[in-house]
């Protein structure tokens, strides 16, 4: 009789977590989508972490009545749904390994959740802090911006205190509206304390309830309630900052001499709230409506720094979605970061949109890094400080490294968020890390399956691989979710090519005529560099290049683009982008 395979109820390995009693796949939280038998594999192996688990004990307990052909064929396929799943590499395993012709062995580290969350809390060698996005207990659902802004506005204050860790907003803002323990989000987020609230609004009246949570055993370290005129929400903002400041002291580094903050007027801070909150939502309405509330907040209170360096960045990311040409948005992006620093010249946001500025537009490479220098001077650095200065300055200017270890940063501050997880997928591709790179992507993918980027970014790691058949089916869905973009177009109009599909390429890449629209060179020169056309893809990166669109620096120092780096027309190219040591 086989003797069954015991595993424990939660079982945590990587950012992964096994649920036994409730029959699901976990990671950093959300739900990875398995079939039975595969999670009945995974089951398996994890009872025995280590050890091999043969073939025959596989059938035996999970292939009673099936015929040998059966099982083989059910096996194989198992095991490559379940490798999917955790985009795991049989060549280079980080979870499966297999012993040919005997079975399997789990090889990554295996804890209990109990085991992992005290690993968490002992590991932190400084304090750390989540914030979750606040509840919203007002009459009016549509308040949910001021919540939301309330507990971001926190976050921006606690950055600022020396030697405590804060998570970004985007991870910290990932478990909203889900019913998940405090314990398991401060284990996911790798911090110590979690803070969450609530605000009830009533006319000019707000009161807000707070409470600091210490991840280690669930108890309170603070708790408080203001019941304040909506005026004072400032006030509160800096009394909860205090407060948590001071339940943590005893690890806390000196605190420097306090300075006076600028309090903008009221409706103008609510106007910039509620450009963020629409900002977040990343669609292109709603991306229109932030415009407007930016510059709403500027015209309400002129001397509204953030509001200024916010604008700036908001300008800026237009371009790199496509919906305004760089030409039009570099001098207002350039003018409103000016503006932001004559107010307040400590805000990193800032200069990191003057470095953004310099490196893709002017491809002007010793102000990009003096800039990004300045914006990463403070221990008040976001994760997208980070990832920029990686992604346009250190990619672009093919220090791939120095990008990767920004990007890394990023990562650590908002291991949730979409860009920093694409920013370190595309840097560790760049520097040959092919399977990590992947892996990284493919969590981008867990993270929002409707990502187009994180689609045309995995599409192009494996087609620098010549893994065409695999690149097929995530170019093909970033096009369909959108059509309007030349890279996406030129991806996928390259892999119907390569694949067989010849006509329908050549009527995909009709769609970009002449190339002489914006952002269309782009397209044109990624359908050639897929079909290994090395001179014409060279031909239109020239003319990508001269229209300054804005990830051209990440295209040419991608995987993807191996083959043209070490070509005869690469110099040329390096030059027109002022590339540091290079000339004709």
């Amino acid at each position: 009789m086989a003797t069954p395979f015991l595993v424990p109820r939660r079982v945590i390995f990587g950012a992964f977590e096994l649920r036994i009693d409730t029959g699901e796949l976990l990671k950093h939280g959300l739900r990875v989508r398995l079939q039975r038998q595969p999670f009945r594999i995974l089951a398996a192996l994890l009872a025995r972490p280590g050890e091999l688990v043969t073939r025959e004990q596989l059938r035996e307990q999970l292939w009673k009545d099936g015929t040998f052909v059966e099982f083989e064929h059910g096996l194989n396929a198992a095991i490559n749904r379940l490798r999917e799943a955790l985009a795991d590499d049989a060549d280079n395993p980080r979870f499966i390994e297999t012993l040919p012709r005997l079975g399997y062995r789990f090889i990554a580290q295996v804890t209990s959740p109990r085991a992992s969350r005290m690993a968490v809390v002992a590991e932190a060698a400084i304090p750390s802090i989540a914030v979750l996005p606040f509840t919203n207990l007002s009459a009016d659902a549509a308040n949910e911006y001021f919540s939301d802004g309330l507990a971001e506005d926190i976050i921006n204050a606690l950055v600022k205190i020396p030697g405590l860790k804060v998570i970004a907003r985007t991870s910290a803002f990932a478990f909203k509206g889900q019913n998940v323990d405090i314990c398991r989000i401060a284990e996911t987020l790798g911090v110590a304390n979690v803070l969450e609230g609530s605000v009830r609004r009533s006319g000019d009246r707000i009161r807000v309830t707070a409470q600091l949570v210490a991840a280690a055993d669930g108890s309170h370290l603070w708790s408080e309630r203001y019941d304040r005129e909506l005026a004072d929400v400032f006030a509160v903002q800096d009394e909860i900052s205090a407060a948590i400041t001071g339940a943590l002291k005893t690890r806390l580094s000196p605190q420097p001499v306090a300075q006076s903050r600028y309090i903008p007027k009221l409706n103008a801070h609510e106007a910039l709230l509620k450009a963020r909150y629409c900002q977040w939502k990343m669609t292109p309405d709603y991306m229109n409506q932030a415009k407007e509330l930016f510059e709403q907040a500027i015209a309400l209170d002129p001397r509204y720094a953030l509001a200024h360096a916010e604008y700036a960045a908001h300008v800026f990311g237009r371009s790199i979605t496509g919906m305004t040409p760089m030409h039009e948005t570099m001098p207002i992006v350039r003018a409103t970061a000016h503006k932001a620093l004559e107010l307040d010249p400590s805000l990193p946001e800032a200069h990191a949109s003057l470095g953004m500025a310099a490196a893709v537009y002017d491809y002007d490479w010793k102000e990009a890094a003096h800039r990004f220098t300045l914006a990463t001077a403070s221990d008040a650095v976001s994760p997208w400080v980070h990832a920029v200065f990686g992604g346009f300055y250190f990619l672009g200017a093919g220090r791939r490294k120095e990008a990767l270890e920004q990007a890394e940063r990023a990562v650590q501050g908002d291991p949730l968020d979409l860009l920093s997880r694409c920013a370190i997928g595309v840097s560790l591709g760049a520097v040959g890390h092919y399977a990590e790179a992947e892996a990284h992507l493919r969590q981008a993918l867990d993270l929002d399956s409707n990502s187009f980027m994180a689609l045309g970014y995995l599409a192009a790691l494996y087609a620098g691989q010549n893994r065409f058949v695999e690149a097929f089916p995530f170019a093909q869905r970033g096009y369909v979710l959108a059509p309007w973009s030349p890279a996406l177009i030129g991806e996928y109009a390259a892999l119907l090519m390569v694949t067989g599909e010849q006509e329908q390429g050549k009527a995909l890449i009709g769609k970009l005529g002449s190339g002489q629209a914006y952002k269309a060179p782009l397209g044109l020169a990624v359908f050639h560099t897929f079909c290994g056309e090395i001179d014409l893809a060279a031909d239109w990166f020239e003319k990508a290049i001269k229209q300054r669109i804005p990830l051209i620096g990440i295209w040419l120092q991608g995987a993807n683009s191996e083959a043209l780096r070490a070509s005869p027309r690469w110099p040329k190219l390096a030059t027109l982008m002022n590339l540091p040591g290079t000339r004709l």
